[in-house]
């Protein structure tokens, strides 16, 4: 184990040449501190039989341990050589950062995150005292949270004998992060002990890394002090996420009817609902794009998706025909806001983009900096040293605002291509759609092109309202020339 200056940073390197497949790191069991350990001292068994609800439970039983041990044994403990390899203070965690520090995340929804972390642990240790007063001999509020944060960026959840628990394991926990990964580790009961294998080989000298898994930056900065500089898959995904939070607007002369279908469901009728979304066409993307569409109904709209009576009858409400026209197509009965994946109307598509654009730019807003700038300011290693903690602030808000900007580049893009078939409709547009598609499919290659969801969505999903659109318009044509003669 290396350790690097007074950083606290520490790093496992391998002495000599480690093949694939080798069994490199072997913690016997009785090295392991486990939650059960924790529930045994006299304060985890008040925990354990009372009806505290705790904000992390098995991470509390394992702190207990930890400060009880450290506090009571001491020296003699069996761990001691253990605790006195632990970092001191943490410095890199999110909740002991500076003021300083943490304006540079201005803008950015980790500060309420570190807040909340800040006020459970608070709570926790208060809860407890309530049943075990004598925790207040072992540590203090301070304390507490240090062992909360070891706890949470150190813990191992295992498999032991057929039982399901979480340790911490020495040695193992000083493996750094690294993706994809390297090494695999499990409890082998029939070794009675945790062990690390390589996937490949590493080389002497080389750093012997652990993945932590995939993770969007934000949890690795709250959970592990530090954020990933290029926080990308082999296959070129990126799990940052950014939460955009969408409500619906009260003076909407529809409120009530949308926000019981908004509600749909759930015990408590909110108008706002927030939603994670990262750099990908995935469950959360096409939930985002089913709450916009939702939010963009008109009164025809929301009666077609939200109500299960006569499908000819909402049809014809959904698209302004008299009672006697028949429509285009049936309508679909959804049962809740959450299952609208497939575009209403060209008329709602369009508002639901122009919702997008404008929950964006408001997210955008609320950063004193802008995408570039955070990007230009990562190239100043004076200014934000590799490690520090102003730097893994500005990884973070960097990251956030590369989602932002991926969905207000699909707004505009999407708005961009229904104004062209709009003006298709008229014959009044002088760029095609097929044109415009093959368009966005050749900026696709470039550095500063379009996602390949967003190509996807403008070609297929807009391409099936444009093909809607124009047979109504060709069925109307026939309707007039038929009324004319």
């Amino acid at each position: 184990m290396r350790e690097q200056g007074e950083s606290e940073n520490r790093g496992v390197h391998a002495k000599t040449h480690i093949k694939p497949n080798t069994t490199c790191m072997i913690i016997p069991r009785k090295c392991l501190i486990t939650v059960e350990m924790g529930q045994r001292t006299a304060i985890g068994h008040k925990i354990l039989h009372s009806d505290l609800d705790l904000d992390a439970p098995k991470h509390i039983f394992l702190m207990i341990y930890l400060l009880w041990d450290k506090k009571v044994n001491g020296p003699k403990s069996f761990f001691y050589p253990y605790y006195q390899i632990l970092p001191r203070t943490l410095r890199n965690m999110p909740i002991f950062w500076t003021k300083d520090e943490l304006a540079e995340l201005e803008g950015s929804y980790l500060l309420a995150q570190i807040a909340d972390r800040n006020e459970a642990i608070t709570e926790d240790y208060e809860s407890i005292l309530k049943v075990a007063p004598e925790l207040k001999e072992i540590c203090t509020l301070d304390e507490f949270k240090w062992a909360r944060m070891c706890v949470c960026s150190r813990n191992f959840g295992l498999l032991m004998d057929g039982h399901r628990t979480s340790a911490l394991v020495p040695q193992a926990d000083m493996l750094n992060h690294y993706r994809p990964r390297e090494t695999k580790w499990t409890f082998e009961d029939d070794k009675q002990a945790f062990t690390i294998t390589t996937l490949q080989a590493i080389p002497a000298g080389a750093q012997v890394y652990d993945s932590y898994g995939q993770k969007c930056n934000h949890r690795f900065l709250l959970n592990y002090g530090f954020a990933v500089e290029d926080n990308r898959e082999v296959d070129g995904f990126c799990p940052n996420e950014v939460p955009l939070e969408l409500e619906l607007h009260q003076d909407d002369p529809i409120y009530a009817q949308k926000l019981e279908f908004w509600s749909r469901g759930e015990s408590v009728h909110d108008p706002s609902k927030r939603v994670r979304v990262c750099v990908s066409n995935n469950e959360n993307t096409r939930l985002l794009f089913s709450l916009l569409r939702t939010m963009a109904c008109n009164q025809g709209e929301l009666l077609a998706v939200s109500t299960s009576m006569d499908g000819a009858a909402v049809s014809r409400a959904l698209f302004g025909l008299a009672s006697g026209e028949s429509s285009r197509n049936a309508s679909t009965f959804y049962r809740s806001c959450r299952d609208i994946r497939h575009p209403l109307s060209l008329r709602n598509e369009k508002a639901a983009m122009e919702l997008l654009l404008e929950i964006v730019d408001d997210a955008l807003a609320k950063y004193p900096t802008s995408l570039a700038q955070d990007v230009a300011s990562l190239q100043d290693e004076v200014a934000y040293p590799r490690f520090s903690n102003k730097r893994h602030a500005k990884i973070q808000v960097r990251g956030e605002k590369e989602v932002l900007h991926h969905f207000q580049y699909w707004a505009l893009a999407a708005l961009d291509v229904i104004q062209v078939m709009e003006l298709e409709f008229r014959d009044a547009g002088e760029l095609s759609f097929d044109a415009k598609i093959r368009q966005l499919e050749e900026e696709e290659s470039g550095v500063a092109g379009p996602h390949h969801t967003i190509v996807r969505y403008c070609a297929d999903v807009l391409g099936s309202l444009r093909k809607e659109e124009m047979k109504e318009l060709r069925r109307r044509a026939q309707a007039l020339r038929k009324s004319v003669y």
